[in-house]
């Protein structure tokens, strides 16, 4: 199989070096530049600092070239590049994306800028790969949305959905390498409040939850309340799930429905199953998954399906409401894992 050259929009922050790391051996992509902020471009790639726990790969030497630049396109070009893999802040994403989509080079973006808009498809392949259609951008969803979005999709298959509450316990990382490194927020002294993540989580919640019809998609219309919060932990996003829904299920019927759903597992990075199912969630114990085993010593460089499951546990059914708590790495299957996983998926579909 021919590799595609891409570009990676993110030199030195987290979800950037996720992708640097996630695409050094993968079978579909090459890594054929690497563009940053005014900050890191013009400097060697190795040079700039390693912010993640797993030892940096083997990467080709390259010059970081500048995101901002109105060149980039043409840069990008001239090295036979087609696709790219924006790491960038929502901020800066916006006009980025749009001269590299303009130009030809297919976007795959982490950023929130094009999230919810028509043409431009945000999708979860386990949950909605029907919202897919031709373009040269596509989005994928809030980290905080993968361990929410996928069990609810499942319990959708079953009943109607009333409500969906849920409160997030996010780690230091989804805020960044700055957090992540800064001793009082990993001794515990962090704020909690996340600027607009419960507005954007149930956005998009109702968006993949929705119908596609000539292009545009109707959201979902049960009842959401939601809220997010960050704690003093690294990697890994738990959230507590309460669903009602219009008629009672059974925990077997819920859990041979988590078992049932569809993934891509003939993909790179597409996980064994979407769902692994556990009595009750172990943060530490519990954050590398394929869906059928847990990572103690994981090796995302070689393996691209650990970290891609999500869990699930502590599940209870009382009536009509159904309750559980859902895990996920959320730089994994929740940023530059999914997007990888997102771009895999487009392209068998273009096949």
């Amino acid at each position: 199989m021919s590799r595609h050259k891409c570009l990676i929009l993110g030199a030195s922050g987290l979800v950037g070096q996720r992708l640097q790391q996630r695409l050094a051996n993968h079978p579909m992509f090459e890594i054929g530049a690497v563009a940053g902020s005014k900050t890191t471009a013009g400097n060697e790639l190795d040079s700039i600092p390693w912010r993640l726990e797993e030892g940096r790969p083997s990467l080709p030497n390259l010059t970081i070239l500048d995101a901002n630049s109105t060149i980039l396109s043409e840069e990008c070009h001239k090295l036979g590049i087609r696709f790219a893999f924006s790491g960038l802040p929502s901020s800066v994403a916006k006009e980025v994306e749009k001269r590299l989509t303009e130009s030809g080079i297919m976007v795959f973006s982490n950023a929130s800028a094009y999230r919810r808009k028509t043409g431009i498809p945000m999708i979860i392949p386990e949950i909605n790969p029907h919202h897919f259609s031709d373009s040269m951008h596509y989005c994928a969803t809030n980290c905080t949305l993968i361990p929410l979005a996928i069990p609810v999709s499942a319990i959708s298959k079953l009943t109607t959905i009333k409500s969906v509450k849920m409160r997030s316990e996010q780690a230091l990382s989804g805020a960044g390498w700055e957090l992540l490194f800064d001793e009082q927020a990993l001794a515990g002294k962090v704020n909690p409040h996340i600027e607009h993540e419960a507005e954007k989580t149930a956005a998009e919640l109702l968006h993949v939850s929705g119908d596609l019809s000539f292009g545009h998609v109707t959201p979902a219309d049960f009842n959401t309340d939601i809220i997010c919060q960050r704690i003093a932990r690294k990697d890994g996003h738990q959230v507590f799930v309460e669903v009602e829904t219009e008629h009672e299920i059974t925990l077997s019927d819920f859990i041979d429905e988590i078992d049932s759903i569809t993934t891509f597992s003939e993909l790179p990075s597409g996980p064994l199953k979407a769902v692994h199912v556990v009595d009750e969630i172990n943060p530490k114990q519990h954050l590398w998954t394929d869906g059928f085993d847990f990572e103690s010593e994981p090796n995302p460089v070689i393996d691209l399906k650990t970290g891609m499951s999500i869990v699930v546990g502590n599940i209870t059914i009382s009536g009509t409401i159904i309750s559980f708590s859902a895990y996920s790495h959320n730089t994994v299957r929740g940023a530059a894992g999914g997007l990888v996983y997102l771009a895999e998926f487009v392209l068998s579909k273009n096949a």
